[in-house]
C-alpha cells in the first residue's frame, strides 16, 4: 500500500511539474529607452545634471548613481544609487533634471544615469560626469 501511494505521489510531482516556471514577460513593441543627451552645469556646490532620452513605453524615469573618485588611482570607487524617479507618462520628451548638493570641497565625485520606462526596460549607462566644487562659490 505504501508503495503504491509513494508511486501517485511522484506521478503527480512529476505531472505537475510541466509547463514554464517564471513570470509573465510583457510584450512590447516599441524601442527600450535610451539616453540621448547628458549635460550638466555647476554653479558653486550646485551640480544640475539634465538627461533627454528617448524611446521607452508606458512612462520614463531614471536612476542616478555617484561615486567618489579615488585619489590614488583617480577613477570612480564604489558606485551608490543616489537618486531614482520612477517613471510617468508626463515625461515623455521632456527633459529629466536633478538638482544636486556637492558638500565637501576635497572630494571629487563621478555620476552616472541612465533611463528607466514603465515595463522596467533599462537604458545603458550614460557616460560618466565628473564634477568638483568651485571653491570661489562654495555656499
Amino acid at each position: 500500500m505504501r508503495k503504491v501511494l509513494l508511486i501517485l505521489a511522484i506521478a503527480a510531482l512529476t505531472l505537475s511539474g510541466c509547463g514554464r516556471k517564471e513570470p509573465p514577460q510583457p510584450v512590447a513593441s516599441d524601442a527600450p529607452p535610451a539616453i540621448v543627451k547628458v549635460s550638466h552645469t555647476l554653479e558653486g556646490n550646485i551640480v544640475r545634471i539634465t538627461i533627454e532620452s528617448s524611446g521607452g513605453s508606458g512612462g520614463i524615469g531614471f536612476q542616478m548613481d555617484r561615486a567618489e573618485i579615488d585619489p590614488y588611482c583617480n577613477c570612480p570607487g564604489f558606485w551608490r544609487r543616489y537618486h531614482e524617479q520612477t517613471p510617468r507618462a508626463e515625461n515623455f520628451g521632456n527633459p529629466l533634471s536633478q538638482l544636486v548638493t556637492l558638500k565637501s570641497l576635497e572630494k571629487e565625485y563621478a555620476f552616472r544615469v541612465r533611463a528607466i520606462d514603465a515595463l522596467g526596460r533599462f537604458s545603458e549607462w550614460s557616460k560618466v560626469i565628473r564634477v568638483r566644487a568651485e571653491a570661489e562659490l562654495f555656499q
